[in-house]
């Protein structure tokens, strides 16, 4: 039986570290041609790791050609071809290639903002002051949670628009969603299941994924989630406030629901996503399902992605009191990272009431948009085909059309006239299974007028006969 010493609490998922193993095991011809390796259940019963860690390090093997499998067979090693010498022993300079992305005049994406109203001047004035004043008194801060002040100023926004009474002491500051989802996953366990929505932000599954952790999405229906489906499931990731992509509000039904779905279990915990929930634009603002919550089960993730910028890349959490304490335990010895000049500017932006005013006037422009662009959708050619949904909230909505070309053919008769369209299908990890589906995902935030009006003439022109 292969054994190999797999480290439990390196950085390096379990999953690579065994395939790593396997790997330079054949490069050595340790493990000949053709030689049968153990089934996934016997050689993760001698690891003591999950069958699942065993799966993902013979898939990677498999998709590198060092193995193959054989149906009722079992798994067997692929033999090597010899590496042949370079003809002349001449250094040459390595070229890094760039990737390049499509660039479409128009493009309906939704996780842009508009930069012409970003509060440039604003911004500048304070972040000047705060290094002129404040950032000598803060050289030396190596909080691992992130500026006291900071924590102290968001604390105040969630009990102010989402209705949380959160500690400043349990907030956590975080560089983006993915180094907070990092943190979680080395908080509750690797060998805890995560479930991720689908259709939905899919680059959560893989980051769970690429975490060293084990993922599965969960389809969402009609009024949200089905807690039925959750039975392989230990940590829920959910945007119920505004569901992306489908615009859904989670009912008070279902939220208790998935409360007491939580509360069954010890080890299950729900991260909810506050996904865009700052831009409403009729009715009162959804209540945080973290409000609810009066188990300590619900871990609140929202950022400053939409309000002021995807690159800003600032955003927080809110721990219950057991994980926060765990939390400060384990990872006491890191550094909050985002720089403190950033976390100083913005905190002084809140608490000057200057990110109060930004977000009353994006909300009216975002609204405006909205409006320009569904007008601009039920006066063209094709206004009888379409109908539109979700668009009361967050900075997108779907695009229902109703004819007999499939959405791929209308998503590449948009391409042909300069214009990027997004499919639902393309939110599901089966693309394939929703891909009869006619809906589209309509991002609008980041376009002026005259770009709207002229997506829609665009549109008009591409689909003519539909």
């Amino acid at each position: 039986m292969l054994t190999f010493f797999l480290e439990k609490h390196n950085k390096t998922p379990l999953y690579e570290q065994l395939y790593q193993e396997i790997k330079q095991n054949i490069i050595n011809n340790e493990l000949k041609a053709d030689e049968k390796l153990p089934s996934k259940r016997k050689l993760a019963q001698h690891l003591k790791v999950s069958v699942i860690t065993v799966e993902n390090a013979y898939h990677q093997l498999i998709a590198e050609g060092y193995i193959k499998s054989k149906p009722k067979s079992g798994f067997f090693v692929l033999p090597l071809i010899d590496l042949m010498p370079p003809q002349r022993n001449t250094f040459q300079q390595a070229v890094i290639e760039k990737v390049e992305k499509d660039h479409f005049l128009i493009d309906f994406r939704t996780n842009l903002v508009d930069t012409d109203y970003f509060p440039y001047d604003k911004m500048a004035k304070i972040e000047k002051e705060v290094i002129q004043y404040e950032y000598k008194h803060k050289l030396n801060d190596t909080n691992h949670l992130g500026d006291d002040g900071l924590r102290l100023q968001i604390s105040k926004l969630l009990f102010e628009y989402r209705g949380i009474s959160a500690k400043p002491e349990s907030i956590v500051i975080g560089s983006g969603s993915e180094n907070l989802i990092a943190l979680l996953v080395m908080l509750l366990g690797r060998d805890k299941v995560y479930g991720v929505e689908e259709p939905g932000y899919l680059k959560n599954y893989q980051l769970y994924q690429n975490y060293g952790a084990s993922s599965k999405t969960f389809r969402i229906e009609k009024e949200g989630i089905n807690t039925d489906l959750l039975t392989q499931i230990d940590v829920v990731h959910i945007t119920p406030s505004h569901q992306f992509p489908l615009g859904i509000v989670m009912p008070i039904s279902k939220r208790i629901e998935l409360l007491n779905w939580v509360n069954e279990d010890q080890k299950r915990y729900i991260i909810e996503d506050d996904y865009d929930s700052e831009f409403r634009f009729s009715g009162k603002p959804i209540p945080a399902l973290k409000s609810l919550d009066h188990m300590n089960k619900v871990i609140y993730l929202n950022s400053f992605s939409k309000s002021i910028a995807p690159s800003y890349r600032v955003s927080f959490m809110v721990l219950p009191d057991y994980l926060m304490n765990r939390f400060n335990q384990q990872f006491s010895h890191l550094i909050c990272s985002v720089p403190i000049v950033t976390q100083l500017t913005l905190e002084r932006f809140i608490r000057d009431h200057a990110y109060e005013k930004h977000l009353s006037r994006m909300k009216n422009i975002y609204k405006l948009k909205r409006d320009i662009l569904i007008d601009h959708l039920k006066r063209a050619n094709f206004k009888s085909k379409i109908s539109i949904k979700g668009e009361e909230s967050g900075l997108h909505f779907l695009l229902d059309i109703s004819t007999k070309l499939d959405i791929d053919e209308l998503i590449d008769r948009a391409k042909q006239k300069n214009v990027r369209l997004y499919g639902i299908h393309e939110y599901y990890l089966n693309k394939h299974d929703e891909s009869q589906r006619k809906t589209l995902v309509m991002g609008y935030s980041h376009m002026n007028e005259k770009q709207l009006k002229k997506a829609v003439e665009l549109l008009e022109s591409a689909w003519k006969d539909i």
